[in-house]
Parts: C-alpha cells; structure tokens; sequence
C-alpha cells in the first residue's frame, strides 16, 4: 500500500455517523512509518491504526472504529494525519484525552490535538490530501536524514525531474501508477499540483538555485559529484490517491531524470494505462503525508 485514500469495496474503514448521545472527535497526529506495517490494523502486524485504537479503547474503556484520512504504507511516514471516531462518553476532555493517548503511545507516534467534530464527520472525506517525497541526492550518504530520504546515486538531471512532474496535474486515468488498478471502480484522479524544489536542509551544502527548471540549477545539482543542494523534494496534492501512486511516480521520474526514459515516453506509458511500462517504485522511507484539507 501506499497513500491509499480509496480502495475497492470492503477496503475502507468507515465510522458511522454519531447515533444519539455519541460525539465525534477529531485526532490530529504525526508518526514516524519506519517501525509500522502502515496504518491499517492487520492481525499479527504492528501498524498505527492498531496501537492507536488499543490506547483509545484503554483510556475510554469501550473500543471504538477509527476513520482515517490517509491509509499510509509500511515504511511511508505521517506529519499531518488526521484521524476521527465516535464515542459514547459524554465526559471526554479533550486536552486530558491527547495528554494520556501520548502517554501510552510509543515514541514515534503523537497525538497533537484532540478536538470536537460536527456530527457525521470522518476523516476519509477529506477535499484533498498533500503528499512530500524527499530525493537525495549527494555522493555523501545522509546520516541524519537517512530515515526520511531516497539516497539516489549516479548522475541526476533535476531540470528532467521537474519537466516529468509538470505531466502529472490535472483529471486523468492514473493505472499506470498503480499496481492494483484492478481493485478499482476507476483509476481516474485530479492531481491539484505536482513540482519539485531544493530542500534548504539536511546534512550536506545547498544548492543556491531555487527554480528546479533553470540553468543554474541543471548546472550545480545534476551531478552526483558536485556539490548542489544534497536534496529535493517532491509535493504532490490530490483529492485521493492510488495504491503506490506517489511512489511509482516518483520512481518512474528518477528513471527519466538518470536516462533511462524519456519525457515524451513518460507520457506516452502514462497514458497506455500499464504499470508495467512506468519505471521502478520508490522506497516507502521517503514519502510522508504532510497536509489535509476539509
């Protein structure tokens, strides 16, 4: 799985409007994916979804069903996720709520805010959702970062990175970013924007440049020899995802950056509908959910 915000029958969790004498509450949470098989409670599987939902059922004595705006993969991280559920308490004190569940949790889980929701709220009926997906690319391995990075190494034109990602926005057919179209009613989706940009950060030196299109930007940080900035990332916005869509995106981007495809034949395999015809899947690590909009 990847950001995977609309699956096929039976493949959601839902939570069910508030019967009377239930509210529905709003958990706003970041978390760290590494450790996790991804949010989704899968038995015998560690996932945020499950030590979420057993820290909830602790502290509220009942269990209750989460609903979740972003069903993030194994290994992909969450800075903005939001999550919802219904409760029979009527004595639920928000900032008491969000201080015992981070009491609780492990480390790389955190609850930032707990908060009232109108009835009928659930946080998979997100407007859009905003994915990030942070490249490396310094012959000097990230030490700091490395849990949040694609170290990619060879020679990489970013001025092609950028020239791949202004094909991704708009309404369209997305099989060929996918490799469960077949789980789908319908694979068409509207990407909102999609662009790279220098990251000002992280362990190694900065590139300057600040239009991933320029001259100058092609000249400092396209070879994995000089001495740019060490790292780019990728935003993405959309209304949903697909399975594995932001990863094979990016994957297939890094193959046109390094050569091994061109725009034009981007385009052209991204229509055909195949996945097999796109380029390679980039590591979950380095993808991470960071904004959702109601």
């Amino acid at each position: 799985m990847d950001p995977r915000d609309d699956m096929g029958p039976g493949a959601r969790l839902r939570a069910e409007d508030s019967p009377p004498g239930h509210a529905t509450w709003r958990l706003d949470l970041a978390y760290e994916g590494t450790a996790y098989r991804g949010w989704a409670r899968q038995p015998g599987q560690r996932t945020v979804e499950g030590l979420l939902g057993e820290a909830l059922a602790m502290v509220l004595r009942e269990p209750v069903r989460l609903s979740v705006a972003g069903r993030t993969d194994a290994g992909v991280h969450a800075w903005a996720q939001v999550a919802s559920f219904v409760c029979a308490r009527p004595d639920v004190r928000p900032d008491r709520l969000r201080l015992s569940l981070n009491a609780l949790l492990p480390p790389d889980i955190a609850v930032s805010r707990v908060s009232p929701a109108p009835p009928g709220f659930t946080a998979r009926k997100a407007a859009s959702r905003t994915y990030q997906y942070r490249l490396w690319i310094s012959p000097v391995k990230p030490v700091r970062e490395r849990a949040y990075v694609w170290n990619v190494r060879g020679a990489l034109d970013v001025a092609l990175l950028a020239e791949a990602a202004a094909l991704l926005p708009g309404r369209r057919d997305f099989a060929a970013l996918t490799p469960s179209a077949r789980l789908y009613h319908s694979c068409v989706r509207e990407v909102l924007k999609a662009d790279w940009r220098p990251f000002a950060g992280g362990d190694g030196p900065v590139c300057a440049a600040t239009d991933p299109g320029g001259d100058d930007s092609r000249a400092a940080c396209s070879e994995a020899g000089g001495h740019g900035s060490p790292e780019w990332v990728f935003t993405i916005s959309a209304g949903s995802f697909l399975h594995n869509m932001v990863r094979v995106a990016v994957g297939s981007m890094v193959d046109v950056a390094q050569g091994r495809m061109t725009p034009q034949g981007f385009a052209e395999e991204l229509a055909s509908g195949q996945r097999r015809r796109m380029g390679q899947t980039a590591p979950a690590r380095g993808l991470a959910l960071v904004a959702v909009a109601y």
